[in-house]
């Protein structure tokens, strides 16, 4: 399947990272003729990326994060097929292409048939005469394909490029971009089994290092003289329930957005919602940080449903919104040596109505340890979390039972920002390094970081001398 054995050796374009814009932009490149295609991903191929069951979580490589497919292959498999839903709300991309997210469209129908269409839709009936409660709706077009299917699609598109011929080198991680000049010309690769080291060459590098190769992107990047640009970042907490608690709005649209603004001016949104879901660990062993994360299935039900509950942190709340993200989900998980915290929700609100009845909650995710969030999270944060969660609850009762849980951190806390030029992708520092999906800092979702690695690969070969067009 694969040579773990490296040895130098030159090809016309090297994609580093298998997630969704590194596949992307490698299947763009072959329909162009660019056959000298290699792919490298430190993790491990689809079928044998795991998370082993039980209480711990010290995996040296997070299957959860690493390996084919990229991150998102254990997320809840939505489609958000829309020009601004990943992208922090900003138009980063040109109506031409956002036209181009039909292809991701296709190619996920095509490998996973089975998803679940959501058209949009204007108001949620549930959320009628209950404007006090002081919550905003908003909806987009939707394909949920499971935290099954988006793992599926992942296998079979790798294994799509693989039979037509792209090179890929998994368990192998790029140690080093090599750079002369403002050119990138390739990269130094190890095998993570033999330890071995070589170099390649490349006439272009696609960087889709996702989320874990975030610290060792910046680290590179900066080595070059690149200036990196703070940006917004997501912190939050996952909120566990029945199915039933959350059905009225689920029913109607399945990853419901619905917003609120805490009376600090705090905007906090739902996101990631999990109808009879699970609750996973994420080990962000780079950064020092175990989060929590949902998945649901197509063909599995928990009986339970989850969301999270995040607040955007901009620059209007302190100067550096990465920095304090990542800092803060370490804080809040050091008193648990280290990992989530999860707390029943009589807990997280104290002054919860006694008349409240218990739902018959139970968590779905053992590998977490209790604290009290009162104390670890600020309290702007904390009173922002819980007003939301009241409000949630005027409109949907059962939520606020006293067994309801509540999880620490949820974190979204995004690349530093990669000066690109948004037409091809490519850094405006060095020549012939795209920098695609969330490793550039500004996408979010799969379907984003994909139109990011379908514009690079469309540049690219337009570009290479060897390309037909």
């Amino acid at each position: 399947m694969t040579s773990l054995t490296l040895q130098p050796r030159r090809c016309e374009v090297l994609v580093i990272g298998s997630g969704p814009a590194g596949l992307f932009a490698a299947d763009q490149l072959l329909q162009a003729g660019i056959k000298d295609v290699v792919l490298v991903e430190k993790g491990q191929p689809m079928p044998s990326r795991i998370c082993p069951p039980g209480p711990g979580c010290d995996c040296k490589v997070c299957d959860v994060l690493d390996g084919e497919g990229g991150a998102g292959s254990f997320s809840d498999g939505k489609i958000t097929l829309s020009g601004t839903r990943g992208t922090h709300g900003q138009e980063l991309f040109t109506e031409d292409q956002v036209r181009l997210l039909a292809v991701v469209d296709a190619a996920v129908r095509r490998f996973v048939p089975d998803g679940v269409d959501y058209p949009p839709v204007t108001v949620l009936d549930a959320l009628a005469g209950h404007d006090q409660a002081g919550l905003r709706f908003e909806s987009y077009p939707l394909l949920h394909v499971g935290s099954d299917g988006v793992r599926l699609f992942g296998e079979r598109f790798a294994t799509d490029l693989r039979e037509r011929g792209v090179t890929f080198l998994t368990g192998t991680e790029a140690t080093e971009l090599v750079i002369s000049g403002d050119r990138v010309s390739g990269a130094v690769l190890r095998s993570r089994r033999s330890r071995q080291s070589s170099a390649i060459e490349a006439g272009a590098v696609v960087l889709a290092a996702g989320m874990t190769g975030t610290p060792w992107l910046e680290e590179q990047l900066r080595a070059a003289g690149v200036t990196l640009e703070t940006g917004p970042a997501d912190i939050g907490i996952r909120l566990e329930t029945t199915a039933a608690a959350l059905a009225p709005f689920i029913d109607q649209f399945y990853d419901f957005k619905v917003a609120h603004t805490s009376s600090a001016g705090i905007i906090v949104r739902s996101f990631c919602v999990n109808g009879n879901g699970f609750i996973v660990n994420e080990f962000h062993r780079p950064l020092g940080i175990r989060a929590v994360n949902g998945h649901s299935f197509l063909n599995r039900a928990s009986g339970q449903s989850n969301l999270a509950i995040l607040a955007t942190i901009d620059e209007s709340f302190t100067a550096d919104p990465k920095a304090y993200v990542r800092q803060l989900a370490r804080d809040i998980t050091a008193g648990t040596g280290g990992y989530p915290v999860v707390q029943p929700l009589r807990e997280f609100l104290p002054d919860l109505s006694g008349a409240a009845v218990a739902q018959g909650v139970t968590a779905t995710n053992p590998k977490t340890r209790p604290a009290a969030l009162d104390q670890l999270l600020p309290a702007v944060l904390h009173d922002a979390f819980a007003g939301y969660i009241r409000a949630l609850g005027a409109v949907l009762p059962p939520v606020l039972s006293p067994d309801s849980l509540v999880y620490a951190p949820e974190i979204k806390y995004y690349n530093y920002r990669v000066p690109i030029d948004t037409a091809t992708w490519e850094s405006n520092d060095i020549e012939r390094l795209f920098v695609v999906g969330n490793a550039a800092g500004y996408t979010a979702s799969l379907s984003a970081a994909a139109l990011s690695g379908i514009i690079a690969g469309r540049a690219i070969a337009a570009s290479l001398p060897t390309s037909p067009r």
